[in-house]
């Protein structure tokens, strides 16, 4: 698999007493919700549309029956066939704000509240037109999405952000990491495009839409009217080309969104579109609404341009008079405004304008969005001939209710639309691009970042795969064999392949050593060389020759550059203890090796431990300051034990012991932690915060790890 393949779509302490907090509720799950994920919601037999009914006030309505509907298809009553209420069992209020500790968060970043949870946490996604934003459009989106994540986010949410401007991302893995979020939301800014400064990323990113649009008349020429209507004209095809790019974006993401269960809200920001009913815009907005409803994804619009004043007179206005301006501004409202107001309703969602703080309302969204009504129906024959498109109309016999539903889509049986692969590797390519993790196989993905003087920058993947999962077949001489595929790709921030590799291990494993792999599974440890610092996006995939099954995982890893002498600790893992009272250190395995069997939990890609024994914890230091006169750095270290969001422990700084190091800008270190022995069983978060003295700076990390009984 080539890198071309990838563009063309283109992740010594103890405590000896810790308070202990409850293990979180479960996500309740109800039978119709796992019948619900197999049914193909647009087919020839059955049609299914979700529906959210809510009171006068905004609160959801839970109590009703199919009696109390009637759906429509083209004017005509259809017989309602399936009928559920789905409940998500989220409550957003009770997990809005997890760290309640007053502890220093604006030096050292809070680490997640849980990242093995595997709840089945709410899907959200945000589309940001910064196409052809205003500078007030990109701050309205900016702050309103990052509230989001400081306020409401919830600890097992999937989120990820999209944008529409050339050369952005697509290729986005969906995560519940707060500082991987915060750190893409920042980087959204205002920056106009020309044709010839756009990036070369933006022809390889999947959306095309002609020439780069001009965000925004940046000088303006009032001495003729013709210099106007020039003006207005390159404005007017500005919007056409973001147009055409916030509809390929949004189609992209109903698409990567069809295959993955449960109900999910698109949040698309934008500051208008152009007129829709010109030729063929509708018809844009039309296949974005069907691509959301074959995918249950609800998209809810909303108006960048903020709070806006009559009369108030912008900047970008020419003001031959003012009751001319107003009738200007009012018309041009309408028709920027239509389109946003159109795809939220045809999708079931709600349009949200003139409104200045986005995460209020982004609040009462998904504080409504807690469960929802599927109705189903059998359509006739007609209805999968042609391409028609066909309204839909769900009615409720209360008129005190308030009903939201999806209200179109085309007579395409959903298995027609479905994409053909293009090659053997197809599967594999799917699996590393997917949103998220692939579970055919239980793969579980552990990533550090690390530098070594002679080997130079690289990210150091541990695999552990159970091996339940697994098909083996038996051998002549009594072994058993698993062929194992295994592909893996870094893409920078722009979404562009930095390093990739893709391997097979064929894997024979003697009769008397079966059992071990069949309990413990294997381990699977190696390094991908990496030769410029970033923010790398980390991923992998592994395939079964026998079965096919697939199994992939994804993680963020930053490479720090130390050539510019930047202070910072990378590699934390945790481990066991060996009877010399030192880390057990996994051992660097070739690339054709990498695989190995497991014979403890313990090891850094599993990282479980019974209560009352002792962990160990290994990182590196890099660039600490030494001090002019001994030579030697002078480094303390702080442990802090954190359980579902909640701090346990914080121990004071500690005195870092370096004389032994030979080399003082890499320094390795390493402890101990004993977990109490009535810890309770579930996940934890360490974090290591480690201070230079001399230079007064910060720099931590963390890693989860699991007690078992």
């Amino acid at each position: 698999m080539t890198k071309k393949n990838f563009k063309l779509i283109l992740v010594t302490l103890c405590f000896s007493t810790l308070v202990l907090g409850q293990n979180k509720t479960p996500t309740p799950t109800t039978e119709q919700q796992k019948e619900d994920e197999d049914i193909i919601r647009i087919s020839s037999q059955l049609v299914l549309v979700d529906t959210l009914v809510l009171d006068k006030k905004g609160r959801q309505v839970t109590d009703l029956s199919a009696d109390d509907f009637e759906i429509y298809q083209d004017g005509k009553l259809q017989k309602i066939t399936n009928f559920a209420y789905v409940n998500s069992g989220k409550n957003p209020v009770a997990d809005s704000s997890p760290f309640k500790n007053k502890i220093d968060k604006k030096v050292v970043p809070l680490p997640p509240v849980s990242v093995r949870s595997g709840g089945e946490g709410r899907i959200i996604t945000f589309v940001i037109d910064d196409c052809a934003a205003s500078l007030n459009g990109i701050v309205v989106a900016r702050d309103g999405i990052r509230k989001f994540i400081d306020e409401q986010m919830l600890s097992d949410d999937k989120v990820a952000i999209y944008r529409t401007r050339p050369g952005s991302v697509l290729l986005q893995a969906y995560t519940s990491n707060r500082e991987v979020l915060k750190r893409i939301i920042d980087k959204v800014n205002l920056i106009p495009l020309r044709d010839e400064n756009a990036p070369d990323e933006a022809k390889e990113d999947g959306i095309t839409a002609g020439t780069s649009p001009v965000n925004e008349i940046t000088s303006r020429n009032f001495s003729g009217r013709e210099n106007r209507q020039n003006e207005n004209n390159a404005a007017e095809e500005g919007r056409i080309d973001c147009f055409k790019r916030n509809t390929g974006v949004l189609s992209f993401v109903a698409d990567r969104l069809k295959n993955v269960p449960a109900r999910k809200i698109i949040f698309f920001i934008s500051n208008g579109l152009p007129d829709i009913f010109a030729t063929n815009y509708l018809d844009d907005l039309k296949q974005v609404a069907d691509k959301a409803a074959r995918s249950s994804a609800v998209i809810y619009t909303m108006s960048g341009r903020g709070l806006t004043i009559p009369g108030l007179i912008e900047a970008a206005d020419d003001v031959p008079n003012e009751a001319s301006r107003d009738r200007l501004r009012a018309s041009q409202s309408r028709t920027f405004n239509e389109g946003l107001a159109y795809l939220a309703d045809s999708t079931g969602g709600k349009f949200i304008f003139n409104k200045n703080f986005l995460n209020v309302e982004m609040k009462k969204i998904l504080e409504a969005e807690t469960g929802f009504y599927t109705l189903g129906y059998q359509p006739d024959d007609e209805t999968f001939k042609g391409k028609k498109y066909h309204k839909i109309e769900v009615k409720l016999k209360r008129p005190d209710l308030v009903i939201n539903s999806r209200k179109e889509f085309y007579g395409l049986d959903d298995i027609k639309t479905q994409k053909n692969p293009k090659s053997s590797e197809t599967p594999m390519y799917q699996a590393i691009s997917a949103p998220f993790q692939e579970k055919g196989i239980n793969v579980r993905l552990t990533t550090l970042a690390g530098n070594d003087a002679k080997q130079g920058d690289y990210i150091r993947a541990f695999l552990h795969i159970k091996g339940e999962d697994l098909t083996f077949t038996d051998e002549a001489d009594g072994t058993k064999k698993v062929i194992l595929d295994v592909v893996a790709v870094a893409l920078d921030e722009r979404g562009k392949v930095i390093e990739e590799f893709n391997r097979t291990y064929p894997i024979r494993i003697p009769k008397q050593g079966f059992q071990t792999i069949l309990q413990n599974g294997l381990d699977y440890s190696t390094d991908m060389p990496v030769k410029k610092s970033g923010f790398y996006s980390f991923r992998i995939a592994v395939r079964d020759n026998n079965s096919k099954r697939l199994g992939s995982a994804g993680d963020f890893v930053e490479i720090s550059d130390t050539k510019k002498s930047k202070f910072f600790m990378s590699g934390l893992f945790t481990t066991a203890v060996t009877n010399e009272s030192k880390p057990l250190l996994p051992k660097n395995r070739p690339a054709e090796a990498a695989f190995a069997p497991v014979f403890f939990n313990s090891i850094p890609s599993i990282r479980h431990y019974y209560a009352g024994s002792v962990l160990s914890y290994v990182y590196n230091i890099y660039n600490s300051k030494p001090d002019e006169a001994t030579k030697q750095p002078k480094l303390t270290r702080q442990i802090r034990l954190y359980k579902d969001g909640k701090l346990l422990a914080d121990e004071t700084e500690k005195p870092i012991e370096v004389q032994s190091q030979s080399d003082i800008s890499r320094i390795q270190d390493y402890g101990f932690l004993r977990l109490n022995e009535k810890a309770e069983k579930g996940e934890y978060i360490l974090q290591i915060i480690i201070r230079d003295k001399l230079a007064n700076r910060t720099t931590s990390q963390w890693i989860d790890f699991e007690v078992v009984k």
